[in-house]
This record gives C-alpha cells, sequence and structure tokens, in this order.
C-alpha cells in the first residue's frame, strides 16, 4: 500500500526528543573512531596515513553507520508513525450464547480420546475461558432437554457444572435435538436477545428432526454454529464397569459414526456454521468469530463511528533486526556471534523441550488453572485439585473428596448460601460431629425453597439421626455391662470376706498356705480378667468403627451434585403437566 504523505504524522511525538541524545552520542562515538591509537597524539596526521593501516578503520566507520541507522530506526519506530486510519463503532451491542450440549448416549464412542463427550466438556471450558464479554447460558439434551444454567455473565457459574455433564446424568434416553434447540432459543428469547448465538456440540442428527431444527433457527432469527464430534468411522459405546460394549436387539454392537452430511445441511438451509472439533483453538475461534461477524453486518442501529490510527512503527523491527545481525558478523572476532548463537540456541532447545522439573510452567502455556484443576479432578488427584483450584466451593468439593473434611468445611463455610450449609452439614457428618451437623440440616430444610435441596437435607439428616440413636443404644448397653460388672466385683468380694472368716479357723500354717494361694489365683484371676476386658474393648471398638463407617456411606459422596436429581423431577413434573392437560 503508497504511503499517503499528506496523511503521515507521528503518533507519539514527543520521542523524537530522543534524536538530541542519540546524536550526541554518535558524535563522541565519532571522535573516538577518529583516534585509532595513541600515535596520534605524537605523529603528524600527513604521516600518520602511510604509517597505519585503513582497514580496522574502515571497519570502524561501516560499524559506526550500521549503530546510527539503528538508533535513526529506533526513534522512529517508538514515535509511532502512521499514515492510514480504521474506522470502528463507538458502541457495540452485547453479545449473547447458549452452549446446546449432546448427551445422548452415542457421546460415550471412544473414536476420539478419551471420548466425545470428554473431548466436549473440555471444549465448553475453552468457550467459557474465552468469553470475556457478553453472558452465556448452558442447554443439555438426550430424550429431552434441560437449562443447566440461564444466560449469565459469570461464567464461572456455569464451569462449575461443566464436569458434571455426562450422559449418565439423563433422566431419559433418545436423541431428541429438536427439544434442545427449541429451549436454547426459548432461553434467548426470555433474556430479550434478538441475534443470539447457539452454539451445538453434537455427534448427529437423525433425518425426521431436520425440519423441525431448521423451521426453529430460521424463524428465531438465531445464529447457529455447529462443532461436529467424532469421525465417520465410528467407535462402539462402552459399558460401566468394563461390561462390553452397548448392542442392540440383534445382539449386534452398535457403532455410532458422526454424522457430518446432515449437520452440514442444516448449516446451509439456516445460514449457519458448521466444524469439526479440533485438537488446538481453531473451532472456538470460528465459533466465536461468527457472531461478530454478524452483529458487524446487521450493525446499522449503531451508526455512530469514530476513526483510529494505525501505528506502522512494528514495521521497522524488520529493518532493524537486519542491521543488527550485520553488524554483529561484521566484526572479526568470531567468539561475539558465538557468544551470540549459543545463548539463543540454548534458549530455544530449552524452551522447547522443558524439563520435568518446568511441568507445571509446560502446562501453563496450553491449559488455565482451571482447566488443569478440572483434569486433576476427574482424574481423582484430588490434591493437586485442591491446590489448583481458586474456587473455594471447589477446594472444598476436592478436599471433600480426599477425605479432608476439615478443611472442606471452613472453604464451604467462605460462601453464605443454603447449598453451602448443606455441603457444611455433609462434612460435619462426615468428619463424625454429628449434632452440629444436624442442626445445619435443620436450617436448610427451613430455610430452602428448592424442593430437592430440602429432600436431599431430609435424607441426610435421617441417616444421622438413625446413628445417634445406634451410639446412644450402644452407650446405654455399655453402661449396663459396667454395672454388672460392678455387681459382679462385689459378689466376688462378699465370697472373699466368707473365705477369709473360715480361714481364721485353720491353723496359722495352714492360712498363711492358703493365703498365699489365694494371692496368686487372685492375681491370675485378675490378669485373665484385665486381657479379656481389653480384648472386648477392642472388639467393640472395632465393630463401632465399622458400624460409623457404614452410615457415613450412605451419606452422597457429591457435595455439589444435584443436578441429576434436579432434572429427573422436571422430566417427571413435565410428565405429569402433560397428563393433566389431555385429562382436561
Amino acid at each position: 500500500m503508497p504511503i499517503d504523505w499528506e496523511n503521515f504524522h507521528f503518533l507519539r511525538p514527543e520521542f523524537l526528543l530522543l534524536f538530541f541524545p542519540v546524536i550526541l552520542i554518535l558524535f563522541s562515538a565519532r571522535q573516538l573512531i577518529k583516534k585509532q591509537s595513541s600515535w596520534h597524539s605524537v605523529i603528524s596526521p600527513h604521516l600518520l596515513n602511510f604509517l597505519l593501516t585503513s582497514g580496522d578503520q574502515k571497519r570502524s566507520y561501516v560499524s559506526y553507520w550500521l549503530t546510527a541507522l539503528m538508533s535513526i530506526f529506533m526513534v522512529i519506530a517508538l514515535s509511532g508513525p502512521s499514515y492510514r486510519e480504521k474506522t470502528v463503532p463507538v458502541f457495540q451491542t452485547e453479545s449473547a450464547r447458549v452452549v446446546l450440549l449432546d448427551l445422548s448416549l452415542s457421546m460415550d464412542a471412544t473414536d476420539i480420546k478419551p471420548a466425545r463427550i470428554d473431548r466436549a466438556r473440555h471444549k465448553i471450558m475453552d468457550l467459557l475461558e474465552q468469553t470475556k464479554e457478553g453472558t452465556i447460558g448452558l442447554v443439555v439434551y438426550a430424550g429431552d432437554a434441560f437449562i443447566i444454567s440461564p444466560l449469565t455473565s459469570d461464567s464461572n457459574t456455569i464451569a462449575s457444572m461443566v464436569p458434571t455433564l455426562s450422559t449418565g446424568i439423563m433422566p431419559v434416553l433418545g436423541s431428541r435435538p429438536d427439544v434442545g434447540i427449541a429451549k436454547a432459543v426459548e432461553l434467548l428469547r426470555n433474556a430479550k436477545q434478538s441475534k443470539g448465538q447457539i452454539i451445538w456440540i453434537t455427534d448427529g442428527i437423525d433425518d425426521e428432526y431436520i425440519d423441525e431444527v431448521n423451521r426453529a433457527i430460521n424463524t428465531s432469527g438465531q445464529l447457529l454454529s455447529i462443532i461436529a464430534v467424532g469421525t465417520e468411522q465410528g467407535a462402539p459405546i462402552p459399558l460401566p464397569d468394563n461390561n462390553g460394549f452397548l448392542k442392540d436387539n440383534s445382539g449386534n454392537i452398535i457403532l455410532p459414526k458422526l454424522n457430518s452430511e446432515n449437520l452440514q445441511k442444516i448449516a446451509r438451509q439456516t445460514n449457519g456454521q458448521y466444524i469439526s472439533l479440533s485438537a488446538n483453538s481453531d473451532d472456538v475461534d470460528f465459533v466465536l468469530a461468527a457472531l461478530s461477524a454478524s452483529a458487524d453486518e446487521s450493525s446499522a442501529e449503531s451508526d455512530e463511528r469514530i476513526n483510529r490510527w494505525i501505528d506502522d512503527g512494528y514495521w521497522l523491527c524488520w529493518p532493524i533486526l537486519l542491521l543488527m545481525t550485520i553488524r554483529l558478523f561484521r566484526r572479526s572476532d568470531a567468539s561475539m556471534a558465538s557468544g551470540f548463537l549459543l545463548p539463543l540456541s540454548a534458549l530455544f532447545l530449552f524452551g522447547s523441550f522443558p524439563l520435568p522439573s518446568q511441568a507445571g510452567i509446560w502446562d501453563d502455556l496450553w491449559k488455565s488453572k482451571d482447566q488443569q484443576a478440572i483434569e486433576a479432578f476427574e482424574n481423582e488427584n484430588y490434591d493437586k485439585a485442591a491446590n489448583l483450584f481458586k474456587d473455594p466451593n471447589w477446594q472444598a468439593s476436592a478436599n471433600y473428596k480426599k477425605g479432608d473434611f476439615q478443611s472442606a468445611l471452613s472453604q464451604f463455610s467462605q460462601t453464605k448460601t443454603l447449598t453451602s450449609k448443606y455441603n457444611q452439614a455433609n462434612s460435619l457428618a462426615k468428619a463424625q460431629q454429628l449434632e452440629p451437623s444436624l442442626e445445619l440440616y435443620n436450617q436448610v430444610i427451613e430455610q430452602s425453597d428448592d424442593s430437592s435441596l430440602v429432600e436431599d437435607a431430609k435424607f441426610n439428616k435421617k441417616i444421622v439421626e438413625d446413628l445417634l440413636k445406634q451410639q446412644q443404644q450402644e452407650q446405654q448397653n455399655e453402661q449396663q455391662d459396667n454395672e454388672d460388672k460392678q455387681d459382679q466385683q462385689d459378689k466376688d468380694s462378699e465370697q472373699q470376706s466368707e473365705s477369709e472368716q473360715n480361714s481364721e479357723q485353720q491353723s496359722e500354717q495352714e492360712q498363711q498356705s492358703q493365703q498365699e494361694s489365694q494371692e496368686q489365683q487372685e492375681s491370675e484371676q485378675q490378669q485373665q480378667e484385665k486381657e479379656a476386658q481389653l480384648a472386648e474393648d477392642e472388639r467393640d471398638q472395632t465393630e463401632k468403627d465399622q458400624a460409623l463407617e457404614h452410615w457415613l456411606e450412605k451419606i452422597p459422596d457429591d457435595p455439589g451434585g444435584l443436578l441429576r436429581r434436579k432434572m429427573y423431577r422436571e422430566y417427571q413434573k413435565r410428565g405429569r403437566q402433560q397428563t393433566e392437560k389431555k385429562v382436561w
């Protein structure tokens, strides 16, 4: 592009003042070059030219002018030369996105490692991390669709739910993308978003639902971006606990394949976008840029725009680097080049092949702390997850999973919500602090409007109450045993007293012999009773610990996981409402 000299100017002209110190330094360097040696002070200049070689002086002059050019280019680049401008809108409309995730059983296929659903969850985390502005929501579907999160500007709220998403949480099997699209459109419509984006992550759609999806998108005017998960070769669906693979009614292994043809057809008919899931962030960048491009095309409402000058000083970096290279390799001293190249090569190798000790730094280059923490949490490395999570609720969940209930309790208490109280009660119960946990369960039951949370709290409260009753019964039995032992000891003492009275009638020798024998027997008897008591106490304590552990195992081990039960109750409620409509 030719330079428009009429509009050429400097964005930071104050940096041009650097020319004064640069000129002063170059002038001083010029004087030093003229004084090649001490011979200048004792030999006339017209004789000096015949006595000294000119090679060194010529090299010095070349280096001088190379340095002068580099200095000039640097000052000009810092001053911000600009000759062109870009028009940008003053105001930008707030973006709204809904992530629609397919949770049908085919998403458990392992044609992409570790599984389609795992890669989909990681991709959602990437979307949340790069969504800096606007609002975002989350909808899942299988045989029915459910709203996991409405539109929110806090992406951390959705990020905390992503690890719990799996095909097993869906209350009804199947694959109904039409109802999923309808839920996503409803979410955008209720938020008064006339031009939002639905990011659909799926491995395919049956022919019977294509027309309904097209109709819903075209009617609503929302932008549809499809991220396809899987391969056209497909892979079987593994069953839980390594019980083989999912089969159809004929006993054949089901092999779900990526139905890309139908998805591309929908993208064309709705003026949407289609892209296959990638290992890098190309797919995320593509779908996030789609809404911005669409907004630019329909931004007639934002008429007010401003012009911004573009700083083109960075183009001068190339001639500066070229001059630096020439300046370096024109020196006759080869060690200077080696001193430059060797550290540069070492830095390149160090950055390309990180040592094991820099594993954490290497991970930070590719994944955020939250992504590393979630991956560690899914791999049951709860110590690492607790250290990486920044959110106190996630830290508490990791500590809860690893059995550090006291730490989980203190972290759950940082959030003043009823769900947090429920989690605190679970932590107290697991830590065998039963009575304080009952108080918190009662508070949740009395104050919460969430029927699912109240029902779970009542269930756990019943477990703790039964456990307390069992402990009280055991204490009563232990007290009764102690009383029986005391009565037996009293009887033994009475018998011993009678024996002593009878022994007085015997001779002193027999009495002494009998007393020694009796003392020995008593000592042996006491020792046996003591050993038996210790063994019995140890056995009772072991039984109590086993019983306590058995009871505590009944308390749900997922402190924040009410998602599946909520969806199941919502599904039941929908069924009842449909039945009532039919009756009336």
